[in-house]
């Protein structure tokens, strides 16, 4: 099964990079907005009109690809199914949000925070009740000691997600960060699903990887097309449901630091703001966009795109290999 989870990415990897220039044509041709770019980041201007959405052609590579593999291999248990779930409808509800920025009229604001919200947490509580199918102990594995939450573990479950989701979606803000980044993560889970065995999860995080590694080559800098709220929170609701099906909930706040610092970098600049009544702790939130504008310090040169990634994506590699030590070692 390991060789055909292999070959399963590559298959996502191969759709994607068909997919995404046709997809990049198609908005050139119907001359469609891109993502819209930060006034704040003088850098970030040639970057408008730049295609987004892009996270909907790997997310629906790896969905049909998995899906295909599982049901032809036998993999279709109900630990693929809410792994499966978790990504279509966090992608749906990005997807959703994208469709309205770059195509409605009316409405570019998107879907409103409380809609998009409520749909997250709809999806984490029927990502729950798939879940008991599975394991109806609602135990909280904690670096090896169980925790049962009783009911409390369907709340959990919905924080998880919703968290997540939206801790991904914050990191996507410079071209290449976040596509790199949680293929860093989820190949971290796969090491974790072949000790497990778990090779229903494997076929689809293999798919995934697959599918973000040819999306970069089109999204690294200079980017050619964005992957959107389409791609962002699905995966960040993806990662986190791969964290619970294979009882390493504790790992994710190693393996996805960078998630959790572009989040509290916000929530840390929002409070400060209120309570200073306009000041300021970083330049610019997420901090990313921080060390653009002025370096580690925030008041020096600013770091470039690459040396932001590459920062990121190392702390991510290494944080991921500190987690896998301390899983097998337990």
């Amino acid at each position: 099964m390991l060789i055909t989870a292999f070959l399963a990415a590559l298959v996502a990897l191969v759709l994607t990079m068909i997919g995404i220039p046709r997809f990049i044509m198609f908005f050139h041709k119907k001359k469609l907005g891109g993502q819209p770019t930060l006034e704040e980041v003088k850098q970030h201007a040639s970057k408008a009109g730049t295609p987004t959405m892009g996270g909907l052609v790997f997310v629906v590579s790896a969905l049909l690809v998995s899906a295909v593999f599982a049901l032809t291999f036998g993999q279709f248990t109900p630990m693929f199914i809410t792994a499966w779930w978790v990504l279509a409808m966090y992608a749906l509800i990005g997807f959703l949000d994208d469709f309205m920025k770059v195509f409605s009229q009316k409405n570019h604001g998107g879907l409103k925070a409380s809609h998009k919200l409520i749909a997250q947490i709809a999806t984490g509580i029927v990502s729950y009740l798939i879940l008991m199918q599975v394991d109806s102990t609602n135990v909280l594995n904690i670096l090896g000691w169980k925790i049962d939450l009783s009911w409390f573990f369907a709340i959990f479950i919905i924080f998880w997600l919703v968290g997540w989701s939206n801790a991904v979606n914050l990191t996507d803000g410079i071209d290449g960060l976040a596509s790199i980044t949680v293929a860093i993560s989820l190949s971290a889970y796969a090491v974790i699903a072949v000790a497990q065995g778990r090779y229903d999860v494997l076929l689809i995080l293999l798919s995934v990887i697959g599918g973000l590694l040819a999306f970069f080559v089109f999204n690294h800098k200079p980017a050619k097309i964005f992957m959107g709220d389409v791609g962002s929170l699905a995966l960040g609701g993806f990662i986190a449901m791969i964290s619970i099906l294979l009882h390493a909930e504790w790992s994710l706040l190693l393996i996805g630091f960078i998630y959790i610092l572009e989040t509290v970098s916000v929530m840390m600049q929002v409070s400060y703001f209120k309570v200073t009544h306009g000041k300021r702790i970083f330049r610019m939130t997420p901090i990313h966009h921080h060390f653009e504008l002025g370096g580690f310090s925030g008041k020096g040169k600013g770091w470039s795109e690459w040396k932001i990634d590459i920062v990121f994506w190392t702390v991510t590699a290494v944080l991921s290999l500190l987690a896998l030590l301390i899983y097998f070692n337990i």
